[in-house]
């Protein structure tokens, strides 16, 4: 049967499409839309959430991008997996920590700047929702300092997960260079030419 991620790549399934081309694995990819093809009973079978990204590996399912991301590191990683418990604690932590200090508050500026998913375009509310990022992003400043990356010094799927949630800042107009590690180290994850390939699935 082999591995098959449902979403597609505009969605929060690209961070396991990312993570799949980072790897070099054979995968098939349906690129199934979350707004109603994820809401289908069939699809419920899989995720009864009714959410992409999904996996199917051998039998196996899958769902929540950052578990998914986790999975397939530690069964097929290499270098991008956890090479022991600290390495798997680091990066299990980094996972929890950008999905509940970065990603809801920059989904809602997102919504706020575009209009979308029934929020009002409303350039007040994002630039709060942006105000609000501050603080997590000193702390992943702080963090970056002297480091290119987050674990063991080399790209892995704590940097992968991490930067992945931080694609949005380009779409709400967030100016990472107030944060120069950030910045550059945002820079060596998004110009990753996995991402690239990525990105160019349906």
């Amino acid at each position: 049967m082999g591995l098959t991620i449902y979403g597609q790549s505009g969605s929060r399934a690209i961070r396991a499409l990312w993570m799949a081309e980072e790897l070099g694995i054979n995968y098939e990819h349906i690129p199934t839309r979350f707004a109603d093809q994820a809401k289908e009973p069939e699809f419920k079978k899989i995720n009864p959430n009714g959410r992409v990204p999904t996996i199917d590996d051998d039998g196996f399912i899958v769902w929540e991008s950052m578990a998914v991301n986790l999975y397939l590191a530690k069964k097929y990683g290499g270098e991008l997996g956890p090479q022991n418990l600290e390495e798997d604690t680091a990066a299990t932590q980094w996972s929890f920590w950008v999905m509940t200090e970065i990603e809801k508050t920059l989904l809602q500026a997102l919504f706020h700047t575009l209009g979308i998913l029934g929020a009002e375009k409303d350039p007040a509310a994002a630039a709060a929702a942006l105000a609000e990022l501050d603080r997590p992003l000193e702390v992943l400043e702080a963090e970056l300092q002297g480091k290119d990356y987050l674990v063991g010094g080399r790209f892995t799927v704590a940097d992968l997960n991490v930067s992945s949630v931080l694609t949005f800042t380009s779409m709400v107009g967030e100016d990472l260079s107030k944060w120069p590690a950030v910045q550059a180290w945002f820079g060596r994850c998004a110009g990753r030419e996995a991402l690239a390939r990525a990105r160019e699935r349906s």
